[in-house]
């Protein structure tokens, strides 16, 4: 699957010192806490860094952080922290370039920090599915990061967005239509491995058909949601989404017309095929769209990859042995409009896993977090926005690896460590 994911930068960000919760902080354990927050931090930054690093490895770290930043959020004993306010925090957005959105309000990290880890979980899948053979393992591994990103988008989209008291830029990452399109790609990515498999295992032409129609419906609202934001940064994004509803849809017209004629219902067949066709003819061109538009995020080539390449012949097979057919046998009128897919219960849905924050650290208790001490001064607004002349943040140095030419490490240790 080399040329078939789009995919946008990670987010990038800054050092963070966090100076004011260290004047704030009274005694040997709070001190610990910011220690492990900086280290926590650097160490999540370099492991998502690589598209390659283990999916458990990062787990540990995204946990060891989101943990120690839940005292900056949540009061061990409920209720709202004291320190929410103290940290100024700097992220780029995925599709805005180098400057970064400020705010000094720990949600933001927060949020942050579950988009990287659910972007990276699509990275880390486009990355194992870099070859065009994969095993049955290696296609389990897609399908779960898959669903671990749409699950922490939706998280995000459904519980943490609400948090932040700072009203979103148009087109950042914590803007809900941006969250939307993600959710909606992650968990249209991972019913194309359901799809995938559906095919390889040969099942029945209505599984198929269902299925694909399904995850044309989903990739259809992920590009919805982009239509309202700035062409000449989302467009590229956007072409990338509703081509892949085209394709959805041309497999499952495909497959649909496969069925009518298994049922004998030969005119209806060919109307439907011919539907299909003109499907795959706009797929192509849509392809080319795409690839003449500029924009943010890797370029793919769907029409390189053998599953697109497919399509049309896989099409005209099928529509020529239905003109053979009614030429020959059945002499049914060609319908002029075009048959509704029937809506049948869809078994293999690829569902969104189930994300919530981790716990508190072990090292927040009552006695650490009533040891800092804030003034009213020390607490500044949460709605801090990023000015014009806002320094820009250079990107996050991703891996570039060409199709079939995945490296393979010796091992997948870092030289970061949780402690």
């Amino acid at each position: 699957m080399a040329h078939w994911f789009h995919r946008n930068p990670l987010k990038a960000t800054v050092l963070v010192k966090f100076e004011a919760l260290q004047k704030s902080s009274k005694g040997a354990t709070c001190k610990e806490i910011i220690t492990k927050l900086k280290a926590g931090r650097a160490c999540f930054q370099e492991l998502v860094s690589k598209h390659s690093s283990a999916v458990d490895e990062v787990t540990v770290a995204f946990t060891e952080y989101a943990g120690l930043l839940r005292g900056l959020v949540d009061a061990p004993e409920g209720g709202d922290s004291k320190l929410r306010g103290l940290t100024s925090f700097k992220w780029t957005s995925s599709c805005l370039g180098r400057t970064p959105s400020i705010q000094t309000d720990a949600w933001f990290e927060v949020i942050s920090v579950v988009m990287q880890l659910a972007i990276w979980h699509t990275k880390h899948a486009a990355h194992i599915a870099m070859d065009d053979s994969i095993s049955v393992d290696q296609a389990k591994e897609v399908h779960r990061s898959l669903k671990l990103a749409a699950g922490m988008f939706l998280n995000v989209k459904e519980t943490l967005l609400p948090k932040l008291q700072a009203t979103p830029d148009k087109g950042v990452d914590t803007d809900q239509r941006v969250v939307d399109a993600y959710a909606q790609q992650a968990q249209g990515e991972a019913q194309e491995v359901t799809i995938g498999r559906a095919l390889e295992m040969g099942h029945k032409a209505s599984v198929i058909f269902s299925l694909a129609m399904e995850t044309a419906a989903i990739f259809k609202q992920a590009a919805d949601a982009l239509k309202t934001l700035d062409p000449v940064l989302f467009g590229k994004w956007g072409h990338y989404l509703g081509l892949k509803a085209a394709v959805y849809e041309a497999y499952a017209y495909c497959f649909y017309g496969k069925e009518l004629l298994e049922l004998e219902k030969c005119g209806e067949s060919i109307r439907v095929l011919r539907h299909a066709q003109a499907l795959s003819t706009q797929a192509s061109k849509m392809c080319d769209r795409y690839n003449r538009t500029k924009g943010a995020g890797t370029i793919a080539h769907p029409e390189r990859h053998p599953f697109f390449q497919k399509l049309a012949p896989m099409v005209k097979l099928h529509l020529d042995k239905s003109e053979r057919e009614n030429g020959f046998i059945y002499h049914h009128k060609v319908p002029e409009e075009l048959p509704v897919i029937e809506k049948k219960q869809v078994y293999g849905l690829a569902t969104p896993e189930d994300f919530t924050l981790p716990p508190h650290h072990p090292l927040w208790t009552p006695e650490a977090y009533a040891a800092f001490e804030v003034s009213a001064q020390a607490s500044e607004k949460y709605d801090t926005k990023a000015s014009a002349a806002q320094e820009e943040i250079a990107p996050v140095q991703e891996p570039d690896i060409a199709p079939g030419k995945i490296p393979q490490p010796k091992s997948t240790k870092s030289d970061c460590t949780i402690s």
